[in-house]
């Protein structure tokens, strides 16, 4: 087959979705099918030299969480939409699609048979506003026009609802490329409970729905409780502030603020900690970054929201806490601490639990899923 991958976010900017598009694209081209990702031109920086960017964009928040709005010209678009035309393009597989405006622009440019992937989950009290209300009228209007949608777990099924339109749904984890995470593991070679003190990471943009403001008031809970506990904090965002803030309160001085990492560094600091601490408190659809920790050899402490849940069953249900429970979060944080092998046997099941998303078992099924849309 040959697909044309269309992610509305930038590449260069971490995120699971933009891993889920280059993890899966690579993992298509080794099974033998031809690929062309169509993404936004970076908000800052150069664009990566296997990728069609077009369109600028800036950044917008909505539902505490970042994302670009981006526009393609009319010369531009139309020049891709024919080079790609030309190239033989079969199928579009277009993620987030409600994101303005550059996916929708060379997808209706292309106008080619199409599955549609829904990655976002909104918040509860967010589905009966004018923004759930119309991004759910945007979903109808997906719908409608793609033979097949994937979600990647049941929870966004509720406010898409793909019965009332009649297209296909199918809950297919993302996928991703998770043989850099275990190698991140293996390099570190100490045992992780033979390591001096204990090491919680945060590795995420400082928005709302990220929780960071949870983790931050946990600590020194868990820092009063846990002789040697140290807390790194890396990405950036709004809430900073809110790091700057911990940092002068009790256990601050034990709180490490790393800038941007690269893909090596974030991978290289999970790979070193104890725990990942991922309270999200809504709008996950999945849990890439549990998986890829636990892949690492390091255990998340998350919170149960709908996506996480999806990833954490059987005994990974004990790594989680209410939502927005900070008291509970310190709870689980300091508890584990002190049972060495019971995090042992959990870092255990979760190594091989994260193993049943690596890309070489899910890519199949997209496969069929896109085989399906085009009638084979």
């Amino acid at each position: 087959m040959k697909i044309v991958e269309i992610c509305p976010y930038d590449l260069t900017r971490p995120g699971g979705v933009q891993n889920h598009v280059l993890d899966l694209a690579a993992w298509l081209e080794r099974a033998g099918h031809q690929v062309r990702i169509v993404a936004p031109l970076p908000v800052a920086g150069t664009g990566l030299g296997h990728v069609d960017h077009i369109g600028g964009g800036r950044g917008f928040s909505l539902f505490g969480t970042g994302f670009e709005l981006t526009y393609a010209r009319r010369g531009a678009r139309r020049r891709l939409v024919a080079e790609l035309r030309d190239w033989g393009a079969e199928l579009v597989h277009l993620h987030t699609p409600w994101t303005p405006l550059m996916a929708w622009q060379v997808w209706r440019g292309l106008r080619l048979p199409t599955v549609t992937t829904f990655h976002a989950t909104l918040p509860a009290d967010k589905t009966t506003g004018a923004g759930g209300r119309a991004l759910a009228g945007a979903a109808r209007y997906f719908l409608k026009r793609s033979r097949a949608a994937i979600v990647p777990s049941v929870s966004p099924l509720a406010h898409l609802r793909p019965e009332a339109t009649g297209t296909p749904a199918h809950v297919l984890p993302p996928t991703i490329d998770l043989s850099s995470w275990r190698q991140a593991g293996d390099a570190v070679g100490t045992a992780p409970d033979e390591r001096e003190g204990l090491e919680i990471v945060f590795l995420g943009r400082f928005e709302e729905r990220k929780g960071l403001d949870v983790l931050l008031t946990a600590w020194p809970t868990i820092a009063e409780a846990v002789k040697g506990a140290r807390l790194t904090v890396a990405g950036g965002g709004k809430l900073e502030p809110l790091v700057h803030r911990a940092m002068a309160g009790p256990g601050g001085d034990r709180i490490r603020l790393v800038s941007v990492p690269d893909a090596t560094s974030a991978r290289d600091l999970v790979a070193h900690a104890d725990f990942l601490a991922a309270p999200s408190p809504y709008g996950e659809s999945f849990g890439l970054v549990l998986i890829e920790a636990m892949a690492a050899g390091t255990l998340p402490l998350a919170a149960a929201n709908e996506g996480y849940a999806t990833v954490m069953t059987g005994p990974g249900a004990r790594l989680l806490v209410p939502p927005g429970d900070a008291p509970a979060l310190a709870a689980l944080a300091i508890d584990l601490a002190r049972k060495p092998e019971e995090r042992a046997r959990l870092r255990a099941w979760a190594e091989g639990h994260a193993a049943s998303f690596d890309v070489a078992r899910a890519g199949p099924a997209f496969v069929e899923v896109f085989q399906a849309a085009l009638g084979r």
